[in-house]
């Protein structure tokens, strides 16, 4: 995964505020560890109250963690619109790969990287954007046990009359 371009650290950090502070990642203990121009990487810990019938790691904590990540990649590539827009998952095509132990990693990019200045010329053009994110999950033994493509969508926030 190329890291090259990063984000002013107080828009890094506003990113990550934004999906900690989601209840449902907070429950399960998802953190967002780094966050760039269209990149992230995130955690969550291997807790016995989000393990499944097999012992393992719970699918659903797996795909919290994917969306979060996603968002985070996705959000660091529009940082500065924003303010002005409502950004939307469309879509998480998920495939689990392997029983996940361990505490979970997951990287996120956006799929065409050299497209995030085309969709930010959309956005500037048409209000709304789309973004291709994929994902992978690793558990404590380093295996990959997720791969994920999220689609994301950003529009405009409406203007006050």
């Amino acid at each position: 995964m190329t890291q090259a371009a990063t984000l002013p650290a107080f828009a890094a950090q506003a990113v990550k505020k934004a999906l900690h502070d989601i209840p449902m990642n907070a429950t399960v203990g998802v953190q967002i560890t780094d966050v760039g121009v269209g990149w992230a990487t995130g955690q969550a810990p291997d807790t016995a109250p989000f393990r499944n019938h097999l012992g393992t790691i719970h699918a659903g904590v797996q795909f919290l963690l994917a969306e979060a990540v996603s968002g985070a990649a996705f959000a660091g590539a529009f940082a500065a619109q924003l303010a002005g827009a409502v950004p939307l998952i469309e879509k998480l095509e998920t495939h689990y790969v392997n029983r996940a132990v361990g505490d979970l990693t997951a990287r996120a990019e956006a799929a065409d990287p050299a497209g995030i200045a085309a969709a930010h010329a959309e956005f500037a053009a048409d209000g709304k954007a789309r973004l291709i994110v994929n994902v992978t999950v690793q558990d404590g033994e380093g295996k990959d046990v997720m791969r994920a493509v999220a689609h994301w969508y950003l529009r405009a926030r409406p203007q006050a009359k």
